[in-house]
């Protein structure tokens, strides 16, 4: 295999890899435990990223970010909360639906920021595009319609994950143009902003003494260590996708990363539906199959565009999952940091 190869390979595979890993590992500790500590999780993440971008910085990596300063933090802060709420009601949703679901059900944030990003910036949708949203919303009736462990709360807190994702994805396409964010600008500045946040909440909101005391007891020191693993990998996850995301789209195009982004929602739910004991049917491998071909159909649509507009025009992102750097993938069409 050629070194130009396996230039191109290491960074989508690596990419991969994190992605697959992130959304595992936030459904293990978000349900095979005892509690469900959403905002310790993502203050686990927020300090992960932070502490290892800092490390990777001054070791040589090529990770570059802006010193946090009082103007840019005050601009940035809203949307930064935006994310917050973002992530905390997908940590939710996932407790409660099966990863294969929550995929399918997380497109329908596509449609909303596309109409969001129609009614705020003039951006245009495609017949393509209609057609991609058609197979979107086909996906999630049948995926709900064969969910034979329907939970009301999971369908609560997935509606509001789409509502919060599409309000973060056009907040910060509105604010990163006055801020000229680059990089890991954005995740770093989300980060920092949210780690406070994430630890007052974790503090005020979630059952400290009864964490204590239930894995006080030794009976239960297995399933505290298995825990503290699942968070630890979670904050490294969580840095691996912040690097891993840029690497990928510096060696490759936007196309192919976007492409790439589409691609890696199957191996997530096939992976998910090996790995946890949720129920198989028929009509839940169908509509992850729909949804898959609904975000190659978008991907597709969405490349197209761009490749017709002026340079610099608006155009709609790409598909949002969890991934902590899909949130922030509109950065591809910005130059990296010096």
């Amino acid at each position: 295999m050629s070194s130009s190869i396996l230039q191109t390979a290491i960074p989508i595979l690596a990419y991969c890899g994190s992605s697959i890993t992130m959304t595992l590992v936030n459904k293990l500790v978000l349900s095979s435990f005892q509690f469900h500590m959403v905002f310790f999780m993502l203050a686990a993440q927020a300090f992960g990223s932070v502490a290892l971008m800092v490390l990777a910085h001054h070791v040589g990596l090529n990770v570059k970010y802006r010193a946090m300063n009082k103007s840019d933090a005050k601009t940035w802060f809203p949307v930064a909360c935006s994310q917050a709420l973002m992530l905390y009601t997908g940590g939710k949703a996932l407790e409660y639906l099966n990863v294969p679901l929550f995929t399918v059900f997380k497109n329908l944030t596509i449609i909303a920021v596309a109409y969001g990003e129609k009614w705020v910036f003039q951006a245009a949708v495609t017949p393509l595009m209609l057609a991609s949203f058609g197979l979107m919303v086909l996906s999630s009736l049948v995926g709900a319609w064969n969910d034979i462990t329907f939970n009301g709360w999971g369908y609560f807190w997935m509606s509001f994950n789409c509502f919060a994702s599409a309000t973060f994805v056009i907040h910060m396409r509105k604010v990163i143009k006055q801020v000229n964010f680059k990089d890991f600008d954005t995740v770093y500045f989300n980060n920092l902003l949210t780690l406070p946040l994430y630890v007052v909440l974790s503090l005020v909101q979630e059952d400290w003494s009864g964490f204590f005391a239930y894995y006080s007891d030794n009976a239960n020191s297995d399933e505290l260590s298995s825990f503290a693993r699942g968070i630890f990998i979670s904050g490294i996850a969580a840095f691996a996708i912040s690097y891993c995301s840029p690497w990928c789209l510096r060696t490759t195009s936007s196309t192919t990363y976007s492409m790439i982004g589409a691609l890696n929602k199957l191996p997530i739910a096939l992976f998910a539906m090996m790995w946890f004991p949720d129920p198989i049917t028929a009509g839940g491998v169908l509509a992850v199959m729909l949804g898959f071909a609904a975000g190659l159909v978008y991907t597709h649509a969405k490349n197209v565009q761009k490749r017709a507009q002026p340079s610099g025009a608006q155009v709609l992102p790409p598909p949002i999952s969890m991934d902590r750097l899909d949130q922030n993938s509109q950065q591809s069409e910005h130059p990296s940091s010096k």
